[in-house]
């Protein structure tokens, strides 16, 4: 009976010494944090941010597979959460109000600008830290903005993509912009003109079209009459890039094309535009298909494409770029629901683990404050239908 005794009493002291084992280990596994986002999952711009819907899984596995973030010596993964801002900004700020009745504290914006400037206000007011996946300009980020922060804007590739300009195309001089009536670019438009200006060149046209239309033989037609060397876009979407493209050629315009803040997936691009027009096309952007991308890049690639069953493009890598930034300031500020102390560690920061390598924090000169990553720059050009890239060395 005894012998009996002494095994049950090893066998409980065993039951409880594991108890205490899984109780520890329970406490050290990852807790989840959530990152809100918000994007067009259905209305008329859905089928362009797709990609960026689609980027949320993969990227959350492969940040997570790598560790995640750890505050206060506690393991976090991420979940990210999406809501659907229906295309328009009423519809993004009842995307964002969900996302607050989550109490989620970290939200990526919607990348249509006027969306995003519909729920500045309220993020603001409820101290919402916001990492913006690429910007136009002064409305996203400013002093009057405190908890708003880009991952990546094109305001410093229009300087990097005129030295191009005059590097390749030394005897091009006479510039006509043709660029979208985005309410939110005047950063793009005020940059280019003083861009143009600093670098030589003349500036002999100037219009910007409505959104939403795909008809721009009118405009063209008129930028035409002016003689121009190079057609500027600044910015754009691959209907709208594709459409001036072909009709600027088909109306007899053989001179270089250019997008320096960026045309979109140059790759698709290239596949969106006849053939025989697929010549000095170039944007200071991402081919994301390069072999010259970094490893973790390529990680990604494997894991979008397995998913999506189709190619990576640049709209995925921009989601993943943002969230991956993102992490690592949340990382540094050492906070979970802290927007000021988010805010006061990022304005410290000399400089943040990118994708893409070391980004450094800016946004003084432009901004009026320190919101801004800035990485090195790519160059991506469509020659002969075939698209070239290189890492420009610059940010």
């Amino acid at each position: 009976m005894k012998k009996i005794i002494s095994v049950l009493c090893a066998f409980c002291l065993l039951i409880i010494f594991t108890s205490i084992l899984i109780s520890c280990g329970d406490s050290k596994k990852a807790k989840i944090i959530k990152i809100g986002l918000i994007s067009s999952v259905t209305g008329p711009m859905a089928p362009g941010f797709k990609s960026m819907v689609e980027s949320a899984k993969p990227t959350a596995d492969l940040i997570n597979s790598k560790g995640g973030l750890t505050i206060d010596g506690q393991k976090y993964n991420i979940e990210i959460i999406t809501a659907d801002d229906q295309s328009s900004p009423p519809g993004a700020v009842a995307a964002f109000n969900k996302l607050l009745q989550e109490e989620i504290k970290f939200v990526l914006p919607p990348i249509f600008m006027p969306s995003d400037m519909a729920i500045t206000p309220i993020a603001r007011q409820n101290k919402i830290v916001r990492m913006k996946a690429q910007s136009a300009g002064r409305t996203q980020a400013n002093p009057q903005q405190p908890y708003s922060f880009l991952a990546s804007t094109g305001v410093y590739n229009i300087d990097v993509g005129y030295q191009y300009l005059k590097k390749l195309y030394p005897k091009a001089k006479r510039i006509a912009i043709v660029t979208p009536d985005d309410p939110g670019a005047q950063t793009y438009q005020e940059l280019t003109k003083q861009t143009i200006k600093k670098y030589g060149f003349e500036l002999v046209f100037f219009e910007a079209f409505k959104m939403g239309g795909e008809d721009f033989y009118p405009i063209l037609t008129k930028a035409l009459a002016t003689k121009p060397d190079v057609i500027d876009v600044i910015f754009s979407i691959i209907p709208w890039s594709a459409g001036i493209i072909n009709q600027s050629r088909e109306l007899g315009f053989k001179g270089p094309i250019i997008a320096p803040a960026i045309f979109g997936d140059i790759n698709i691009l290239n596949s969106a535009i006849n053939p025989k027009y697929a010549y000095d096309i170039f944007h200071i952007g991402l081919d994301v298909q390069s072999p010259k991308m970094p490893e973790i890049v390529k990680e990604f690639k494997e894991l979008v494409e397995e998913s999506t069953g189709k190619p990576l493009d640049m709209d995925h890598v921009v989601m993943f770029e943002a969230v991956y930034t993102f992490v690592k300031a949340i990382e540094h500020a050492q906070t979970l629901d802290d927007a000021d102390k988010f805010k006061t560690t990022f304005e410290k920061l000399d400089t943040i683990d990118t994708i893409f390598g070391k980004g450094v924090i800016d946004g003084e000169e432009i901004f009026n404050v320190r919101h801004v990553v800035r990485r090195e720059l790519p160059f991506s050009r469509i020659m002969n239908g075939k698209v070239e890239f290189e890492w420009t060395g610059k940010n």
